[in-house]
Formats: structure tokens, sequence, C-alpha cells
């Protein structure tokens, strides 16, 4: 019996990429194309069938998104496209594996090719094992921010969470915090949420605004502190004690030279819980085309077809040997 095709699929806020697994279920040649060249997902799949060459119906897919997964139609969080899970499955004749892409690179991290972890704790290095028990809760800070929790059990079965912390309420601490609340509030946000804060640019002209950091690389460093803080806010409220996995764009500045020594303070400055959360590892994770190889790691370790309206994010898979 011939091997069944595998296609993943990952959908960012501008564009749509698209790859078939190989045999050994390796990532192949991937197109990358623009969402606003197509009006819907199965144009777009259509487009791809075609210049492949390659059916999609009888194919399995996994498909990262942007934004929550649950029920029968999945809405873009910053996109036009409407999403069926019906569509889908009358597409490829079986059901989809729809995640967000966030927890598809929780996946990838567990087993991507290409994908790997650089450590960040300054007195525990440590290793990554996700072979063994444990909790890591992975953040993704970039236009927007998401979360996903990997959840390993004593037998060594991985389960990825999609989760939710970006829009929760932002509770400032110094008078910078409060100034830069005020600069927000002022453009019409009564409640300031953590992804507000964290999506700042740098070099907006919001940081004109009385109390706030006056040069560029003050500001790094106050964005350090506040990621560190909500990342280590995002252990306490998972009780992922084993680490912290970062992803994202907005990392690059954030984990940089003097601003990681901030980002680790604002990590461990927690009034309770302070052994654990000091204890608790800290990862960047690096790799191209992060969420498609997540997305080829859910394919390669879920087999059995979900049932209608389920991810399979919120199911265990199988650690391979």
């Amino acid at each position: 019996m011939d091997q069944q095709r595998k296609l993943a699929v990952a959908i960012d806020d501008d564009s749509i990429s698209m790859a078939w697994l190989s045999e050994s279920n390796r990532l192949g040649p991937a197109e990358k194309w623009p969402i606003a060249d197509y009006r819907t997902l199965t144009d777009a799949l259509l487009a791809y069938e075609k210049k492949t060459g390659v059916r999609l119906f009888g194919a399995a897919c996994a498909l990262g998104v942007l934004g929550a997964t649950f029920g029968e139609t999945i809405l873009l969080s910053r996109g036009h496209w409407a999403i069926s899970r019906a569509g889908l499955r009358s597409m490829f004749g079986c059901d989809a594996i729809v995640v967000n892409d966030v927890a598809a690179r929780a996946w990838a991290a567990l087993g991507g090719m290409g994908t790997r972890l650089e450590s960040l704790s300054p007195t525990a290095p440590g290793l990554s094992d996700f072979r063994r028990r444990g909790r890591w809760a992975l953040t993704k800070v970039d236009a927007g921010v998401g979360l996903a929790v990997i959840d390993v059990d004593d037998g060594g079965m991985p389960r990825v969470l999609e989760c939710e912390m970006g829009h929760c309420g932002f509770a400032p601490v110094t008078d910078e915090d409060r100034a830069l609340c005020a600069a927000l509030t002022a453009r019409g946000h009564p409640l300031v949420t953590w992804e507000m804060v964290l999506t700042v640019n740098p070099d907006d002209p919001l940081w004109s605004a009385p109390g706030l950091p006056t040069t560029r690389s003050q500001r790094i460093m106050m964005l350090a502190r506040l990621a560190g803080r909500y990342v280590g806010d995002t252990v306490l409220a998972h009780g992922a004690w084993t680490g912290a996995i970062l992803t994202g764009a907005r990392f690059a500045e954030y984990l940089a030279g003097p601003a990681l020594t901030e980002f680790n303070a604002g990590f461990e400055t927690k009034p309770k819980f302070a052994r654990l959360i000091r204890g608790a590892t800290r990862w960047r994770l690096i790799g191209q085309d992060l969420t498609l190889s997540g997305c080829a790691v859910a394919l390669d370790r879920n087999a059995d077809v979900q049932p209608p309206g389920m991810t399979a994010s919120a199911g265990a898979m199988p650690n391979p040997a």
C-alpha cells in the first residue's frame, strides 16, 4: 500500500505556505503565496494542487492558523478568511488537523526538523528533554502575543494545549509602566492588555509621552523587563515549572545583550513560588518555517483521523522512540 500523502499548511498575517511531506515525513520544498491573491483558502489549496500535480483528496492535512481553532468555523485573527472544517473535509476526504500557529511551533520544538533550543537561563542552562515528565510554556511575541503549553506525562506522552494570555489585562508596577498604560489608554484603549504592551514598536511616537524612556535602548530594556514579567506569569498560571520557550521576531531584541539580563530579572521577580520560577529553565526556539515544521510533526505523530470539531493539539500523541 502506498504511503498516505501528507500536506502541511501555515497561514500567517499576509501569506500562506504549503509543502508536501516526503516519505520520511520531512518537509518538501515550500510554496509561499500572498493571501491577497486568493478569495478563500479553498482557492489557494486548489491552485497549489494544480501547480504541484498532487491530488488533495485522500491526503492528510495539518493546518496552522493565527487565532483560536475551536468550533466548526475558524476565523483568522488578522485576516479575512473563514475556514470551514466541513469544507476541508470535503477537499481531503477526512478531517484536517487544525492548530493554532503557536501550538504548531510547540510541536516543532518537540521534534521539528532543523529546529533547536538556545538556552537563556543565567544559572541553570539545562537541557530540554521532552521524553520525561514536565510542563513547558511556549510564548510567541510578534505582531501579536500567543501561548501554548507542552505537557508530557509519566509515560512520555506529549500533549500540546492551545492557550491564551496576551489579551489578559496588564498590571502596571513602576511609574514607567503606568506612563505606558496612560499613553496606550490615550489611544482609545480603556483596557490595556499584555499584547498591547509587548507589541509596542520601540520607534512608535507613543514613547514621546511624559514619563517614558527617551532613548531606543532604554525602551528595549523596559520592554525586555516586561516580557520577562509576562513569561514568568505564564509559568505561574500554567504550572510550567520545567521551563519557558520563547519564539517570535520581537524576542530578537528583547533577548539580545544587556536586554537578556533585564528579561531574566523581570522573569524571576515574583513574590510567590520564587524558587520554582528561578529554577524554570528558559530557551529560545530557533529554526526556519517553524509553523510548517510543527504541522509536519503533528502529521507524523497523529495517524488517526480527528473527530469533527476537535483539534489535534487538544489530544495526546504518541512520542516516537
